[in-house]
């Protein structure tokens, strides 16, 4: 299916952004697309654990009331079938926000986040490219658009430029069972409509370039910002002034959208609205070389930003002083109701401030360089504290904004003389006309002073913003040239390999954000030395004693011993500065060792054969445990302090280490645990949990929905307490500022500590996962060993895996294994930040299941765990190549003769190798699975050697953060580091 195109690395640039409640209206996730790419990001807070800080109580109280960095971790990619050409989120239900995704040229999908399989859920699907909708047109250029009613009313998509279609919404949805498999179930989306906004009587709207809905209306008001004769800039000079503005209310009952207001002769450089939020209200109009503020029955308000401003149009502009900056290809988003951050075309970034009067009525701009950033294609601000910029020219930012005050704001005529008040003052006192007294302490009379009102109160207190960068998103693209080329260094050993190293080299990004890129998919290990070991089949590497200096000046712990396990004996080798054999020490030798790991904070040793188990120190040993089951022990995992082994016919042992202060540690066991009852256990995996997903509790504020929607009685009650305050006998003067003008009232306001939930510490919890004979997966808790989780037929690989503990009983499990293959291995582990995010892998013949564990709350019992496991698509390809004749000969002994399991683990977790940490993956085709520090699975394949049969993570003086492996030239060992 490659044969014509196969993508091979996924969309990295970013071209749309939005935060809103996502996963549950607990949390807030930043939500982005580029192409046929959405990926969904959560904040995540770098801020010690509350058990981590008790000793340093001021330092607590000081770092509470600031905002932390934090950084960026992906929990979800979805790939779809088309590029997102527009997005847009709005609150259907109390559970969770939806989202719009507008594709060309003229196509609409309603999707949410669906809990059961930790996808995307489609709500409603809506097609608008018939011909008589088209007009004619049969090719499209101009991209649609979606904006959302603030109130979550409807939504407005904007097709092929000139039509507009209406989306309403219910208002309705109160019950938080929303089941959309059923039949009779009506969705939060009703019946849509179109408006040809061209067939109005007055004005006869065409060429639509944006639209926007404003905030503070009754019924929903679509602003619209269009042109209806075109004009371009050579033809300036015949005609100009050609873009207008019509504001729509939308009576979605009746299907009614008069024009309640409209200007004309706007400056033909309009590019985009922004509305403006209560309490000011209207919109900013975004033009080439000017700025213009608009409301209802407000005369304009607008700026000429630099000298090309006012000589190409008549509309009346104001000469901004001190600003010379063009609004082409420029972004905005409002950072509090009256300040607004804007990107422009080279990476600027300004802090605008509308100064309104008491009025609520905007009389001028304060413009503040804040800081130079990336080239920008989108914007939204996360926790109110932080902003996304987010770039398909170059790596998108997550910036932190802190407020500070300006060293000259505008203060009251009493406190500054009049030759040295600020040129904006004095053009501000200039504005209000001669016939108002300059200052009011020469008003005498009450009611004057009253009517007027106090001169501080038509101020507002300027700021200034510092931007702190948090994290970044890595961006390739746009990619100018491809070259292809060797790597600049490259082990002597792997000269002789058969597929070639090569590497791509490509220009990415966009003036100041072009670089050269190296592009390598494989892992090309720098040696630093190979020996010859026969016979070997496995090893293990260990932490010894403590060098206490070393570990407490680096915080580093070395391996001292490498154990190789072979047919019927083991090879104890000391690896601190030289490797060499240890010939007397108490390790188990004479036997093959089955498991080795180091246990109790890397203080002891632990050695497992096939006999027994023995507890070291260093090379003394502690203890030694004889372990006779009737059978061999052939596998064994570990989760500290617990060690599970598993004998040859099923039965199972949970040993328990015990360290109490004063006293030599010791091993505790449990009774043999007989797993045949039904079909024995055939591979275990002990794993202990610190992402708090394991759990049978329900989260504390699980029921505490918000309410999404506001009734029209309770918008209708907010707007006549306004008017009230404007117009009916109030004790209160008309012209006292706006409460949410207070300085204070918005430091309150911004105090979000969203973020605390971060400092909360997780108890570990410890379980065992085990897969039976008949393919059945079953995780039980340690160490009471108590059945928690049961997943039939494990070995299908379903996309998603539930919990059937509860609807299957155990004479109901299927009995026959002849088409049942082996799943030789499983292994769950903590992966991502912090081990927070497991991840289950299975080796189910020669194949490779992976899946991602998510949190799961619905209709589920109190005793259950709340979780799921979801299949992770890698394209992956394990298998081992094999001849025609040898393919022959398995199908031909495959139905008589019993297949055996392969104890070999071929899953290698490791940390902190060349600072990645993940898994790797031995066979015929070794991989690399990495977990980058952002939550994005990737795999890399080591195919530079060949066959790898074993591997451990390794290090001492001598090599730091490097690995061990064993190839297929006859047991061939490598030390070596990863050059990525």
């Amino acid at each position: 299916m490659y044969n014509l195109c196969k993508m091979t690395h996924p969309t990295l640039g970013v071209e749309l952004s939005l935060y809103c409640n996502f996963f549950s209206h607990r949390e807030k996730s930043l939500v982005i697309a580029g192409a046929n790419i959405i990926r969904v990001f959560r904040l995540v807070a770098e801020v010690p654990t509350r058990s981590s800080r008790r000793d340093d109580r001021h330092e607590i109280q000081i770092q509470d009331n600031v905002p932390p960095k934090v950084k960026l971790e992906c929990m979800a990619t979805y790939k779809i079938h088309d590029n997102v050409a527009t997005m847009a989120s709005v609150s259907l239900s109390p559970l969770r926000d939806s989202i719009l995704l507008g594709f060309k040229d003229a196509k609409l999908s309603v999707v949410e986040y669906d809990p059961y399989t930790h996808s995307l859920r489609t709500v409603s699907l809506h097609y608008f490219e018939k011909e008589d909708i088209k007009g004619g047109w049969v090719q499209t250029v101009i991209q649609p658009l979606v904006r959302v009613d603030p109130e979550a009313r409807c939504a407005a998509m904007l097709i092929y430029g000139k039509k507009i279609v209406i989306l309403p919404f219910r208002r309705d949805l109160t019950t938080d069972d929303i089941d959309y498999s059923t039949s009779n179930f009506r969705g939060p989306v009703l019946q849509s409509y179109i408006i040809d906004p061209k067939e109005f009587e007055a004005p006869s709207i065409d060429n639509i370039i944006d639209m926007q809905f404003l905030h503070g209306y009754y019924d929903p008001t679509l602003m619209l910002l269009y042109e209806p004769i075109k004009t371009f800039p050579g033809r300036v000079a015949v005609r100009q002034d050609t873009c207008a503005l019509a504001a729509i209310s939308l009576n979605i009952r009746q299907r009614l959208h008069p024009v309640i207001w409209s200007i004309s002769c706007l400056p033909h450089d309009c590019l985009r609205l922004l509305p403006v939020p209560k309490p000011i209200g209207g919109v900013l109009l975004f033009a080439s070389n000017s700025l213009t503020y608009l409301t209802q029955s407000v005369p304009p308000y607008g700026v000429s930003l630099n000298s090309m401003g006012d000589k190409n149009t008549n509309f009346p502009l104001r000469k901004q002083e001190g600003v010379m900056i063009s609004l082409d290809s420029a972004y905005g988003e409002f950072l509090t109701d009256d300040r607004v951050v804007i990107s422009l075309k080279g990476g600027e970034l300004y802090v605008l401030t509308l100064v309104a009067d008491s009025m609520r009525s905007v009389r001028s701009f304060h413009f503040d360089k804040a800081a130079a950033s990336v080239l920008t294609c989108s914007m939204c601000v996360c926790e109110d504290q932080y902003l996304f910029l987010g770039s398909r020219l170059g790596n998108s930012l997550l910036l932190r904004y802190t407020e500070k005050e300006l060293s000259d704001p505008f203060r009251s005529k009493g406190n500054v003389p009049s030759d040295q008040e600020p040129p904006s003052r004095r053009r501000k006192l200039d504005t209000l006309g001669d016939w108002i007294a300059s200052n009011v302490d020469d008003i005498r009379d009450d009611d004057a002073l009253e009517v007027y009102g106090h001169e501080d109160t038509s101020t507002v207190q300027l700021a200034s913003y510092n931007f702190e960068v948090m994290d970044s998103l890595l961006n390739v693209g746009p990619c100018g040239d491809v070259a292809m080329g060797e790597p600049a260094f490259l082990s002597e050993e792997y000269d002789s390999s058969v597929d070639p190293c090569v590497e791509l080299v490509t220009t990415s990004g966009y003036g100041k954000n072009g670089a050269l890129s190296i592009l390598q998919r494989s892992i090309k290990p720098q040696v630093l030395t190979t020996f010859d070991l026969p016979e070997v089949e496995d090893m293990w590497t260990l932490v010894g004693k403590h060098d206490e200096r070393r570990r407490r000046e680096m915080g580093l712990q070395d391996h001292s011993f490498l154990i190789l396990s072979r047919q019927d004996s083991s090879l104890i080798l000391r690896t601190e500065e030289e490797i060499n054999e240890l010939e007397e020490s108490g390790f188990n030798t004479t036997s093959k060792t089955v498991f080795a790991g180091n246990v109790g904070n890397n203080k002891y040793i632990i050695q497992v054969t096939s006999g027994g188990v023995r507890l070291l120190e260093g090379t003394v040993q502690i203890q030694h445990i004889p372990v006779d089951v009737g059978s061999p022990l052939v596998a064994a995992s570990l989760a500290d302090p617990y060690l599970a082994v598993l004998s040859e016919s099923g039965t199972l042992m949970i040993f328990t280490l015990v360290a109490p202060r004063g006293f030599q540690p010791r091993l505790t066991t449990s009774k043999p645990i007989n797993t045949c009852m039904n079909t024995p256990l055939q591979t275990i995996c002990a794993y202990c949990d610190v992402s708090g997903l394991f759990t049978d509790q329900y989260p504390k504020d699980r029921e505490k929905a918000p309410k999404i929607f506001r009734s029209d009685a309770e918008i209708k009650k907010e707007l006549d307490d306004e008017d009230e305050m404007l117009y009916g006998s109030t004790n209160m003067s008309v012209f006292d500022p706006p409460k949410t003008f207070d300085p204070q009232a918005a430091q309150d306001k911004n105090q979000n500590n969203w973020w605390k939930k971060w400092q909360k510490d997780i108890r570990p919890s410890y379980w065992l996962v085990g897969v039976r004979e008949n393919g059945s997966l079953e995780i039980f808790s340690l160490p009471d060993f108590k059945l928690s989780y049961t997943i039939r037929n494990f070995w299908l690989g379903q996309r998603v895996l539930s919990d059937s503990l509860q609807n299957t009983t155990p004479q109901q499990l299927p009995t026959l294994t002849e088409s049942i293959p082996v799943v030789h291995e499983v292994l769950i582990v903590g992966m991502g930040n912090k081990n927070l995010r497991p991840v289950l892998l299975a080796r189910v013949d020669e194949d490779l299941l992976m899946y991602e564990v998510f949190p799961f709350y619905e209709n589920l019992t109190p005793t259950q765990l709340k979780i799921r496991f979801r299949l992770v698509e890698h394209n992956l390809i394990l298998r081992e190549k094999r001849s025609s004749h040898k393919r022959r000969l398995d199908e031909e002994s495959g139905g008589t003769e019993q297949r055996a399991i392969d104890r070999v683990l071929r899953f290698r977790p490791f940390s902190n190798i060349s600072v990645y940490s993940g898994v790797f993956i031995c066979g015929p085709y070794p991989h690399w699975l990495f977990m980058t520090v952002r939550g994005e699975l990737r795999y890399h394949p080591m195919s530079v050697d060949g066959s790898v049969k074993c591997f451990a993570p390794f290090r001492n003086i001598n090599c730091q953060n490097g690995f061990l492996y064993f190839n297929h030239k006859v047991s061939h060992c490598s030390l070596s580091r990863v050059r990525c």
